[in-house]
């Protein structure tokens, strides 16, 4: 079991803090390809939560096809500005590169 330390937005904290946000999705770098379910996440060196599943596609559009957008975005955005939030925080090139990842988890203590 690893233990993985990642950061996100204060709203999105409040959402995987309320349970709402049970899927993270990042462009799969290299250092979080090794994730598998059983593995820790620490969220801002805060919240932890144990990872269920991981999923890896190719596009942002691709997971948002297939993984459901409020377990991602939890104020559910329409599928094309959950797209132009993915492409605000990441550049095109990354998501071409990289692919991407989509972690599903749930917070540590829940059963």
């Amino acid at each position: 079991m690893r233990v993985y330390r990642l950061r996100v937005r204060d709203e999105y904290l409040e959402h995987i803090k309320s349970g709402r946000k049970k899927i993270e999705v990042r462009v799969a770098y290299p250092q979080l390809r090794g994730i598998q379910p059983g593995d820790k996440i620490i969220f801002n060196e805060q919240v932890p939560a144990v990872v269920t599943g991981v999923k890896r596609y190719e596009t942002f559009r691709q997971v948002l096809r297939e993984e459901p957008i409020e377990k991602i975005f939890p104020d559910e955005p329409s599928f094309e500005r959950a797209v132009k939030r993915f492409h605000g925080m990441y550049p095109k090139w990354k998501e071409n590169r990289y692919g991407v990842i989509a972690i599903k988890f749930k917070l540590a203590g829940e059963g």
